[in-house]
């Protein structure tokens, strides 16, 4: 059967690409089943891969000759990516990535920071622990911990209690990257939407949407009208290869004897003496392991379809950038505010946030306007999506104590209550040997 393309129109791009996209957009996979209505189809239905009881090996393929000594360690050939010269170039992807490789492709627009006056800001305000709920987070503490007594934390006597609440700044810039590049798939059949459909959408036209904002995640999406048939580079077409461990003659010559048949033996009675291999029964030689002595293996390029798949690949990344500050000032390390549990006295998402200018503590706001001038430069040629701002505070407690007429200290954080106390006096019990 003939198949007729329609014609295709060669006035201007916007044009060429006009209307809504397909049923659900662009951002799905390649389509299947059959073509629109009014486009010809074009290879609809699914292809078997080779097979070897399709047909024998072509006469005299196996060969004549000494077989080769088996080598179970041996690899499958590689090949590389077909050449990029050998597929089509299409109007607006002349800087696309080669097969395996991806060029970015900056956004036709970007959008503009914030003008005018920043809106109004709000901050909470956080509960401080008493005494009660020191030592009970003391004893919570010392209970995770096997070889640490109790006793100290029952009778110890608490003096001063410091409530100093740790500032958490956070800032996030959830940023949209697009990139292209050719790949190659086996073909199984099925239809392909190549350029006889029209001309491909440029890589920004092409509709995508985030699945949850300020998460790391990636799309990769076929551009429509860019999809080609080619025979295998690999294999020529035929989807199979000479087996590279038997080198297409299905025996192999047995490594354990060396193909000699036989091999030396010991016992107390006879001496050194000859028996058969066990691994060959004494033949030297084995039908070889990896064609399983058809002399053919199955081509790892196109998996034995014979012709593969190209096309122009849009990887969609979007990415969160983070970075945050943290203001505490008691001995306690600071890492320790980042993962607990803590207040949000203050969150703002925008599609360009303002810095925070009202804050009463001066290295908050100069963290804050710090991190967005910072975000604004380093993304400026991303498209930005959103930024979001938080400010949390995490309550620390400094807990002064005594014990056997010694002093400690220890810190409970978060609102989880967890207790930082590298003093606590009884860190090994009785029972514990130290090695």
């Amino acid at each position: 059967m003939m198949l007729i393309f329609p014609q295709r129109r060669t006035n201007h791009f916007d044009d060429l690409f006009s209307g809504p996209p397909p049923h659900g957009g662009y951002g799905g996979p390649p389509p299947h089943g059959p073509p629109p209505p009014g486009v010809p189809g074009r290879e609809l239905t699914s292809i078997q891969p080779w097979d070897p009881s399709q047909s024998p090996p072509p006469p005299g393929f196996h060969g004549t000759g000494p077989l080769p000594i088996d080598d179970p360690n041996s690899h499958d050939p590689t090949y590389p990516p077909p050449s990029i010269h050998d597929v089509r170039q299409f109007q607006g992807y002349e800087k696309v990535g080669g097969f395996g490789r991806t060029q970015p492709v900056p956004p036709l627009v970007l959008p503009q920071p914030p003008s005018g006056d920043p809106p109004g800001m709000e901050f909470d305000q956080i509960a401080n622990l008493n005494k009660e709920q020191c030592r009970e987070a003391m004893l919570n503490y010392v209970s995770e911990h096997c070889c640490f007594g109790k006793k100290a934390a029952r009778q110890m006597e608490i003096n001063k209690i410091l409530p100093l609440s740790a500032l958490h700044y956070t800032l996030e810039t959830f940023c949209e990257n697009r990139s292209t590049g050719y790949v190659f798939r086996p073909y199984q059949g099925g239809f392909v939407d190549g350029p006889e459909y029209g001309i491909p959408p440029l890589p920004w036209q092409i509709p995508c949407t985030f699945d949850q904002m300020f998460h790391d995640h990636t799309k990769k999406i076929e551009v429509p009208h860019t999809a080609v048939l080619k025979r295998c580079h690999g294999c020529h077409g035929h989807g199979w290869l000479r087996c590279h461990r038997c080198q297409g003659r299905g025996q192999v010559r047995c490594g354990f004897c060396h193909g000699r048949g036989n091999t030396q033996r010991y016992d107390r009675d006879r001496g050194h003496y000859n028996a058969p291999c066990n691994t060959c029964g004494g033949d030297g030689h084995k039908r070889c392991g990896r064609c399983s002595g058809d002399g053919r293996i199955t081509c790892s390029v196109c998996q034995g379809f014979k012709r593969l798949k190209c096309y122009i690949e849009l990887t969609v990344a979007f990415v969160n950038n983070y970075d945050d500050h943290i203001l505490e000032k008691t001995d306690m390390p600071d890492e320790l505010v980042r993962h607990v549990g803590g207040t949000v006295i203050m969150e703002q998402t925008l599609p360009f946030v303002w810095p925070i200018t009202s804050y009463p503590i001066a290295e908050i706001c100069n963290a804050s306007a710090r991190l967005v001038s910072d975000h604004r430069q380093r993304f400026a040629a991303q498209k930005q999506i959103s930024q979001r701002q938080q400010l949390r505070a995490v309550p620390v407690t400094e807990v002064l104590y005594q014990w056997k007429d010694a002093s400690f200290r220890f810190w409970v954080y978060g609102n989880e209550r967890k207790v930082h106390a590298p003093e606590y006096p009884q860190q090994c019990c009785w029972g514990c040997t130290i090695l």
